[in-house]
């Protein structure tokens, strides 16, 4: 039961993280990234991907056919872009957290001011926020390609090959998840990463109860563009709220 409960207890932060907002005075600040989210994956899929890239391969892809299949140029038209506008949705939300990564930084610290009083961090500048961000992105990349790298190998395993890798995609997908949810208030206390993934053995079940809203809207192309900066709001309560309480213990 008691792990139900606390199943329950992360469930319910992405719903409250709003209400939170208001309270610490943060809503025009999350507003900045979500605006900034948007205008990024606009200029890249207008004058870049959609405006260059589709175009040409469409182009090259109407060079080849005859009068009779030219009505396949429109269908290609729009399936280019669909992609592209999913793959564009994906990076303009990295390249987003990255600049406003000083946002998510104000957002944290106003949280930290409203639950721990008791504990004072020095705020960081402009450039700190974004230098700590690229090199969380890189370090990032690095545990992204090594669990890539195993559910290959788990992908050859004799008849339960197929389940394993499966399986294994969905957590690892899960679990870098939750290290962008959780990076600003994080890293803003110096964690390494293998302090994270202990401090999350900890408080698995409020872990697995936020992954089960935030994972999915974060991987949806255009919701991910608001849904982001709400989680990484929700992952600074979430932070201040459990997860605290165990980095004494990984000291």
């Amino acid at each position: 039961m008691r792990v139900v409960q606390r199943f329950f207890a992360g469930l319910r932060l992405p719903f409250i993280v709003w209400t939170e907002l208001r309270l610490i005075q943060g809503r025009r600040f999350i507003v900045i990234p979500i605006l900034l989210n948007i205008c990024m994956a606009y200029v890249i899929f207008r004058y870049g991907v959609s405006g260059w890239v589709v175009q040409q391969l469409v182009d090259a892809f109407d060079a080849q056919l005859s009068d009779a299949w030219q009505w396949l140029v429109d269908m290609m038209y729009y399936m280019f872009n669909t992609i592209a506008l999913i793959v564009v949705m994906m990076v303009a939300v990295r390249l987003g957290t990255i600049i406003g990564s000083p946002v998510y930084g104000i957002v944290a610290e106003r949280i930290d001011d409203k639950y721990m009083v008791d504990e004072h961090l020095p705020p960081l500048t402009i450039f700190q926020s974004i230098r700590s961000a690229v090199w969380y992105e890189l370090r990032k990349v690095v545990i992204v390609f090594c669990f890539a790298v195993m559910g290959f190998v788990l992908g050859y395993v004799p008849l339960i090959g197929v389940v394993l890798g499966t399986t294994f995609v969905i957590v690892s997908t899960t679990v870098v998840a939750l290290l962008d949810f959780t990076d600003v208030p994080m890293s803003r206390r110096g964690l390494r990463f293998r302090q994270r993934f202990a401090v999350f053995r900890q408080f698995f079940p409020e872990l697995l109860g936020f992954a089960v809203i935030m994972v999915p809207l974060a991987s949806i192309p255009v919701i991910n563009v608001v849904a982001v900066p709400m989680g990484i709001s929700a992952g600074a309560l979430l932070f201040v709220k459990y997860l605290k309480s165990g980095i004494g213990r990984q000291r």
